[in-house]
């Protein structure tokens, strides 16, 4: 079985910096403020949002590959609150969503996937914009693609995609990724 791991904040999502600085609401950074709800209502990366939902919908009932969402939340007070925007933003972009496919942890992602559910291996593909993530992820035994999305840049340690390439490209290169 192939899975396929996505990554929100900066792959399916628009990454706002602004949300993690102090510059806005009284020294506090945004994504801090109880009821803010910013994960809610985070813009989408429109032609990786469209490559994730044919992906998404093509493997559904495939029992050789899964498309999931796995993203990271920070522990404290607002959790619970996180976590259930993240979900809510799942439902809203996520065409026939299933809450099934849906892994928001508090821990880093590599952990998360061996520590709750089996062994990384070659088979698990994280798409992170974020290069700790995938160092970890191919150190624990996983398979990583960077998504480049105009405020990071590409590397040759990794296949890379760019949230900027038309849908058909992105799913392209997935598929090879994939061996499908």
């Amino acid at each position: 079985m192939k899975n396929l791991w996505f990554d929100m904040d900066g792959v399916m999502t628009v990454y706002d910096i602004a949300l993690y600085t102090t510059e806005k609401a009284g020294g506090t950074p945004p994504f801090l403020v109880p009821r803010s709800h910013v994960f809610a209502t985070l813009a989408e990366n429109p032609n990786l949002m469209k490559a994730f939902n044919e992906l998404y919908q093509e493997y559904r009932d495939d029992p050789k590959v899964s498309v999931n969402v796995l993203t990271s939340i920070p522990v404290g007070l607002l959790q619970a609150e996180h976590t259930l925007d993240k979900f809510e933003w799942c439902r809203k972009h996520i065409e026939n969503f299933s809450p099934e496919d849906f892994y928001c942890v508090s821990v880093p992602k590599h952990d998360a996937v061996i520590d709750f559910l089996w062994p990384l291996t070659k088979n698990d593909i994280l798409v992170d914009d974020y290069p700790k993530n995938l160092t970890n992820w191919v150190r624990r035994g996983g398979t990583a693609v960077k998504c480049v999305n105009g405020i990071n840049s590409y590397n040759d340690l990794y296949t890379c995609i760019d949230t900027r390439w038309d849908p058909e490209e992105i799913v392209k290169t997935l598929k090879e990724v994939i061996g499908q």
